[in-house]
Parts: C-alpha cells; structure tokens; sequence
C-alpha cells in the first residue's frame, strides 16, 4: 500500500541507505531542529555501524506491491487503499518499518531487529521535488552523509545520483520525471551538502553551517 503522506521512506540500495523525507518539511533554518534530520544526524553519531551493515545486507529487503499490501491486509485492510485508525494502528504494531509514524526510527529497527524485514521502496519520491523537500543518504561505500534540497529546477546531469529518476526518450530528450504525468518545471533533488561519516557535524555545527549558506 502506497502511503501518501509517510513521514519518509527508507531506501538501502546496495549499501546505501536513503531517506526521503515528505512533503511538509518547514524549511526555515530556525526551526531545523525540529526536523528528521536531527534525529538522523543523532543515530548516526551512536550507532553500531558494523552492526547497521551487517543487518542491512542480512535482513533487509524490498517488498513487492503485492507484499506491502498483503502487510495491510492482514491488519483488516480491505485492500481499497484507505484504512481506519484501527487498522493502521494494527499495521504500525505490526510493521513499524512501514509505519508512516516511524520517521527516522526506521534506523533504530533496522539496528536492533533479528528477523527479516520488507521495506516499501518509494524512492521515486525523490523525482518530485515541489513536494520532497529534503532527502538524505547515507552511503557506506563512499562513507558519506549526503543532503539534498527540493525546489530543484536544474536539470541533473548523470553524475548525480538521482538524475536515474529523470525519463528520457531514445534520443536522450527529457521526457518527465518518473512519477510525472506530463512536462514538470520540477527535476529531481539536488544534493546541497556532503558530510563523511567519521567526522559527522554535532548538532549545532549542522545549524551553523546552513545558516552560513544562506547568509
């Protein structure tokens, strides 16, 4: 089941591990703190990195349409794609790591679970920029922290890592994004700021140095 207004998405592609936050995203620096972000940025400062590895590669895995939506439907969906409180009460008991209350928890299951996991893939989010404000990675191969902005009218080039969400015909002529309907003045977000994981920002350092771009 496709949720439409999930707090964010988790994506683990290959040993990447992205996560694209949803639309409402207050974008005025003073009120930061109050965003995913922090909440990333703290778990990524304590956690058991050979331990997140280790359960990524092992128990974490994409779920197909069908899948996801069976996770509903135990929980006494009737598969309409709408769904009482008590049913998605049910469904985060059950399946928190697709629970659109989970925000950035979602690394703290991925940490501590024992079990195998199906994860909503809804990265294609990240084509749509008027509405995904702010998406992050965290890729273990280039053991990076990357950032990215909505808003984004720039065309991406193939060296960026979401330009993949941008459709194109035979002849390499931009088409859409892939979950447009038609032309979109809109591409893709846009990667604003890379940090490496072993000298990740505190929180307050984080603050400064946005606050510094938009001075």
């Amino acid at each position: 089941m496709q949720a439409a207004n999930r707090s964010g998405v988790v994506t683990p592609r290959l040993s990447s591990f992205q996560f694209v936050q949803r639309e409402g995203t207050l974008k005025r620096l003073e009120r930061m703190s109050d965003l995913l972000i922090m909440d990333i940025l703290k778990f990524l400062h304590s956690y058991n990195k050979e331990k997140f590895i280790q359960n990524l590669d092992k128990y974490i895995k994409f779920g197909t349409d069908d899948q996801i939506q069976d996770q509903w439907v135990q929980c006494g969906s009737d598969g309409s794609g709408w769904a009482t409180s008590d049913v998605s009460n049910k469904h985060k008991e059950l399946f928190p790591e697709n629970s659109r209350n989970t925000g950035a928890k979602i690394f703290n299951i991925i940490e501590k679970t024992k079990k195998n996991l199906l994860l909503q893939d809804s990265v294609t989010f990240a084509a749509d920029s008027l509405f995904c404000e702010w998406a992050y990675v965290v890729d273990f191969d280039k053991n990076v922290f990357e950032i990215y902005e909505g808003f984004n009218n720039e065309f991406l080039d193939s060296n960026h890592r979401f330009s993949f969400l941008i459709k194109k015909d035979e002849n390499e002529h931009i088409l859409d994004t892939l979950i447009g309907d038609g032309k979109s003045e809109y591409f893709p977000v846009k990667i604003v700021k890379t940090f490496n994981l072993d000298s990740l920002p505190t929180e307050e350092e984080f603050l400064k140095e946005f606050k510094e771009d938009e001075e």
